[in-house]
């Protein structure tokens, strides 16, 4: 009786380690291309992944959209994963992304309910004109952690312009996140604000839009009216009391040389008021604030805005950014008036290198956008390559749950040096999970950190899954508990 029920057990176990092996060679197969795992090396720089990597910035944002719904199916459990989720890096390419199977037939769907809509471009009242400013031009440039690559008079006060209006957006932002409104809120034109001057959203008195749409409408087309409405509708119609929040914020910022008068930024001809005054090196403060907000991050990169009118027509309003697309460049805002020039605000992902350059002060909205591109060129013959996208991590990462117990890991994008930056780096384990569909390719198991000489976290790369890993099954669970692990 006993060596029958010993035959049993022997053959129980038998057939548990043969299902559980069948489990672990699907997954050693898929497995097997990245295996191979080395050391990371140094790469040598080329001008091919330099240019990959400015292709790569750029679409940083988008793709950190379009993961977003598949990391939420794959949480990662970890809280040092949880309190840096928000700041997702670039991926490695489009392999890493799957468009869902029904894609073209909501494509499809989309384009048909538009079928129907009249598309019109929307109508300026009044065109950017020349520059009365005579100065000479004002830049500061510098990486997010605080490499300075440019200063020209970067603490001489000038007017902004336009600028004032990404200060708008952060108040606006700061008040819906402390409750105060919504970004859904339907706001309607008032008489004495649909009609302030300058760029414009083209409404009507009584023409209602979201929240939302005006501050997208202030940062993708300038509306100094969409600007005015916000300022209105959270300053309970007192226009000033906004303008006192902006100040606030700025000193909260650091930035100890601006003052803002106005809501947009208007000369004193149009509003009776000061001009709205900053310096370069303020403005860089103020991007480095706004492009850390995953909303605004959003709306600064869209290269155009569609809003229906009262007639039904859907009304395009183009981004003044001429650069977006280019540089690795997603943001952020430019400015004009006469005595002001024509001044810029530009937000740039490299890599893992994230640059905000400042411009005050150019004759034309051509040599602003020209000297950009001068200055973005010069950047990039100073990148030193050090890692690259794609590349295998030497560190097996562990997942808990998972068939295989340590996988293999891969750069999602580009890592660089500039100039004398001088980075160290470190590789954290963010020991995940497998979830009810295991790992999939492209999720998040691991961060390459960046560190200063004084080793503070300057950035974060994400370490992501080069290929599918399947879920432990009930019985690999408990095989694996009595061999104490080992299976």
């Amino acid at each position: 009786m006993f060596s029958k029920t010993k035959k049993i057990l022997i053959l129980t176990v038998f057939f548990a380690v043969l299902l559980y092996g069948e489990g672990e060679g699907t997954s050693e197969k898929q497995d097997s291309g990245s295996s191979k795992s080395e050391a990371v090396k140094v790469v040598k720089s080329s001008s091919d992944e330099i240019e990959q990597a400015t292709n790569r910035g750029n679409s940083a944002h988008n793709y950190s959209k379009k993961s977003s719904k598949h990391n939420k199916k794959h949480k990662n459990k970890s809280e040092w994963n949880s309190k840096n989720s928000k700041n997702t890096s670039s991926k490695v390419s489009d392999t890493l992304n799957s468009k869902g199977k029904n894609s073209k037939s909501q494509t499809d769907s989309l384009t048909k309910s538009k079928k129907n809509v009249k598309i019109v471009k929307a109508v300026e009242k009044e065109k950017e004109g020349e520059s009365k400013y005579n100065g000479k031009v004002i830049k500061f440039i510098a990486t997010t952690d605080g490499k300075v690559i440019k200063n020209e008079d970067a603490k001489q006060k000038h007017p902004i312009a336009s600028l004032t209006k990404v200060m708008n957006i952060m108040v606006a932002l700061d008040q819906v996140d402390k409750g105060k409104v919504k970004l859904s809120d339907k706001v309607c034109f008032t008489p004495d604000v649909v009609d302030t001057g300058g760029s414009w959203l083209n409404a009507k008195a009584g023409g209602c839009f979201t929240l939302r749409d005006l501050l997208r409408a202030e940062i993708i087309y300038s509306a100094n009216n969409a600007a005015y409405m916000v300022a209105s509708y959270i300053g309970k119609g007192n226009l000033d009391n906004y303008v006192k929040l902006m100040n606030e914020k700025a000193k909260e910022f650091g930035m100890k040389d601006t003052q803002y008068f106005t809501p947009a930024g208007l000369p004193t001809s149009m509003t009776k008021k000061q001009m709205d005054i900053s310096t370069a090196y303020d403005m860089y403060l103020l991007g480095r604030q706004a492009i850390k907000d995953e909303r605004l991050r959003e709306w600064m990169s869209e290269k155009e805005l569609e809003l229906l009118n009262e007639k039904g027509e859907e009304v395009v309003y183009n981004n003044r950014n001429h650069l977006l697309g280019q540089f690795g460049v997603f943001g952020l805002k430019t400015g004009f008036h006469e005595q002001a020039g024509y001044n810029m605000i530009v937000s740039s992902k490299i890599g893992n290198l994230e640059i905000i350059s400042v411009s005050l002060g150019n004759k034309s909205d051509v040599e602003r956008t020209e000297e950009q591109k001068k200055e973005f060129q010069a950047i990039e013959k100073n990148l030193v390559p050090i890692y690259k996208a794609g590349q295998v991590v030497a560190n097996k990462f562990k997942i808990k749950d998972a068939v295989k117990k340590e996988i293999t890991g891969i750069l999602a994008e580009n890592v660089y040096q500039l100039g004398n930056t001088d980075y160290k780096f470190e590789v954290k384990d963010l020991r995940v999970t497998a979830e009810k569909d295991g790992i999939l390719k492209g999720d998040v198991i691991g961060k390459l950190q960046v560190l200063s000489n004084d080793n503070k976290i300057v950035n974060t790369i994400d370490i992501v899954a080069s290929n599918d890993y399947k879920r432990l099954s009930l019985l690999g669970k408990v095989l694996r508990f009595v061999t104490f692990g080992m299976a």
